[in-house]
């Protein structure tokens, strides 16, 4: 039986179709990377896995954050501010892991997890709440 780094969970749901579905992207990505990291695959594989989720990550950031400016989500600065502050400390991982792979290399999955854990737990939650409230405004004027 494989063993599953990250497990999805229905309580990450924000309600939000096109965010929940990359954040199950990005954990599908993860668990790659883990097994990549876990089997004796040669590092260039291990890079190009972590290189694609790191991509995708990027990509899910800016569709975040047009979403957010789309529905004047007002505390888009701050959230912004966390996706920069994960991007300073991939940086600094992934500039680690190059230089010493083995230790590195799970210190950065574990961080990645940890990570995402608890932005989609606190932060993306946010949002998801208030596009929801928004939804239900929108239909509440729209029935009236």
């Amino acid at each position: 039986m494989e063993m599953v780094f990250f497990e999805w969970k229905e309580e990450y749901e924000l309600g939000v179709p096109h965010i929940d579905l990359q954040h199950t992207m990005i954990v599908n990505m993860m668990n790659e990377l883990f097994v990549d990291l876990g089997s004796r695959k040669a590092p260039e594989t291990t890079k190009k896995t972590l290189d694609k989720l790191l991509l995708y990550v990027e990509e899910h950031f800016e569709a975040e954050e047009t979403a957010m400016r789309e529905n004047k989500y007002s505390d888009i600065l701050a959230h912004i501010s966390e996706h920069d502050k994960f991007r300073e400390d991939v940086l600094r991982l992934t500039e680690r892991h190059q230089a010493d792979q083995k230790i590195a290399a799970a210190e950065l999955i574990e961080f990645l997890k940890n990570w995402l854990c608890n932005h989609i737990a606190e932060v993306d939650k946010k949002f998801g709440n208030y596009i929801c409230k928004q939804s239900e405004e929108a239909k509440k004027a729209f029935f009236q």
